[in-house]
C-alpha cells in the first residue's frame, strides 16, 4: 500500500499522504473494524476528512484569486 500511496500521492490529499495511517483505518472501514475500534476511530477519521476539505477549499480560493489576478493584469481591447 505504501507504494501505491507514493505513487498516487500527486492525486491524493497531502494529508493522506503524510498521515498514512489514517488511509489504513478508511480503508480497511465498516467491515472489517469492529463498533467499538470504529467509536475509537471515529475522532481521527473526522478530522483527518475536515483537512482533506479544509485543503481542497484553499486550493479553489487560490485557484479564483490567482484567475482573478490574472484577468485585472490582462489590458484589456479599446472599444
Amino acid at each position: 500500500m505504501e507504494e501505491k500511496i507514493q505513487m498516487l500521492r500527486s492525486k491524493l490529499p497531502s494529508f493522506l499522504v503524510e498521515q498514512r495511517k489514517v488511509y489504513g483505518i478508511l480503508s480497511r472501514g465498516i467491515h472489517e473494524l469492529s463498533e467499538q475500534e470504529c467509536l475509537d476511530n471515529f475522532p481521527v477519521v473526522r478530522n483527518a476528512i475536515e483537512i482533506i476539505l479544509d485543503e481542497r477549499i484553499y486550493q479553489k480560493e487560490l485557484k479564483d484569486k490567482t484567475d482573478l489576478t490574472r484577468r485585472l493584469l490582462t489590458p484589456k481591447a479599446s472599444s
